[in-house]
């Protein structure tokens, strides 16, 4: 037999009655996540500003921060609010009994959310300090090997960056929870081609200021490289799937092949060029 219309009423009033007080807890969590958030992330911010930045900005590092237009005391509170009004929500979220499949739906994403905030907090922090670090690693080096060796000091800074970087992607993408066997591949794949093209164009640039006789073939030669590189780092991207990154290595064998012949020619005008000077 079917509800009356007011029992039904009255069931949907005895539900919310019996709800209410957790829903009330619910949005206290809330309220101080959000009061309590804001609160300590002015604390945090004006902490890092008197006791972290103004100190900073005297140092090589500090002026490379301004430089940047970032505000560290405000990422960082920002960030600090955004983790805390994140934990309230999880909380907040656990008092509400919400069913079915959209319920459970609900508490993932809810629950995701300090992993999500705390994994952009590591990526954002992370990047900013490694590209501060690898600048201010060149900038010491720099003066004591002279002006002669800036590409290789510039070479050294890229290195040392896209190591940290990966460094710091590693442990974002793992406080994200992303699946190792995705992430990676991927990482080692897009660092290898990363470098690949940084020790080229560098080696290259070294090599034809010392030698202006090399600049000729130069250009072909840093193709065919940085085009092996580029092939080895998919291969690597794809190593999960058989037969893509078969065709990969194959290719980039060839690549290197194709390379080896490329070196007889070259070695042959090098030395035609040097004997030619020596005859002169």
């Amino acid at each position: 037999m079917l509800p009356t219309p007011g029992e039904a009423l009255d069931a949907l009033w005895q539900s919310f009655i019996a709800l209410l007080p957790n829903i009330v807890a619910a949005i206290i969590w809330v309220a101080l996540g959000i009061i309590i958030g804001v609160i300590v992330g002015k604390i945090v911010s004006k902490v890092i500003d008197k006791y972290v930045e103004k100190p900073l900005a005297k140092t090589d590092l500090g002026k490379s921060i301004q430089a940047l237009g970032i505000e560290l005391s405000s990422l960082i509170g920002g960030l600090v609010m955004a983790f805390i009004i994140a934990l309230s929500l999880v909380v907040a979220i656990g008092y509400i009994p919400l069913g079915g499949d959209g319920g459970a739906m609900i508490y993932s994403v809810v629950s995701y959310i300090p992993y999500l905030i705390g994994g952009i907090a590591v990526l954002t922090l992370g990047i900013i300090l490694s590209i501060l670090l690898s600048k201010y690693i060149g900038s010491t080096i720099l003066p004591s090997l002279g002006e002669g060796y800036k590409h290789l000091v510039h070479f050294i800074e890229n290195l040392v960056l896209i190591g940290l970087i990966a460094v710091m992607l590693t442990v974002a993408f793992t406080l994200l929870r992303l699946p190792s066997g995705m992430v990676y591949p991927l990482l080692v794949g897009v660092v290898s081609i990363a470098m690949g093209v940084i020790i080229v164009v560098e080696t290259t640039k070294t090599i034809t200021e010392n030698n202006p006789d090399f600049a000729k073939v130069a250009p072909y030669l840093q193709f065919t490289v940085i085009l092996a590189f580029i092939l080895v780092g998919l291969a690597a991207i794809f190593s999960s799937y058989g037969y893509v990154g078969d065709v990969l290595k194959m290719l980039s064998l060839g690549i290197a092949i194709a390379f080896a012949i490329v070196l007889i020619p070259v070695a042959f005008y090098l030395v035609k060029s040097t004997l030619m000077e020596l005859k002169r």
